[in-house]
């Protein structure tokens, strides 16, 4: 955990994270003085991402095995919303799903797929937004 502000940790987290935030897709090599280098896939990266925000803000992380498909409490909480945002966003078919009897299933990469689409939005929202700031003259 890098929960100190002054740790040698938590500057590298926060030149990591600064990293990730810049790099594109598929864009990411891991590389080592003596066993060569490797492209990154993008699900790591996407845990990477997260794990390092977590991390930043003085939480722990726990990394478990998860199914290739969800249940909808599952896929809610690799979300972040709850279960009937979830089911509103199966109906509106943002998320593929399929059923098992009367159960809706939600493949993992599905799932991962919306929410690094989601998380595309948010961040060209977030700077169009400090776009238009930095327009009007508005600072903090």
């Amino acid at each position: 955990m890098a929960s100190r502000a002054d740790s040698p940790e938590h500057a590298s987290l926060t030149t990591l994270l600064s990293l990730l935030a810049r790099a594109d897709s598929g864009s990411i090599r891991l590389v080592t003085d003596n066993a060569g280098e490797a492209a990154v896939p993008d699900l790591i990266v996407d845990l990477l991402r997260q794990a390092g925000a977590i991390l930043s803000r003085g939480d722990g992380v726990v990394v478990s095995e998860v199914a290739r498909e969800l249940t909808t409490s599952e896929a809610a909480r690799v979300l972040g919303v709850s279960r009937p945002t979830l089911t509103n966003l199966l109906d509106r078919g943002d998320i593929p799903f399929h059923k098992v009897g009367t159960h809706r299933r939600v493949a993992l990469q599905d799932l991962l797929t919306y929410r690094r689409h989601r998380l595309t939005q948010q961040r060209a929202a977030y700077e169009a937004l400090m776009a238009e700031q930095d327009d009007l003259g508005i600072y903090e």
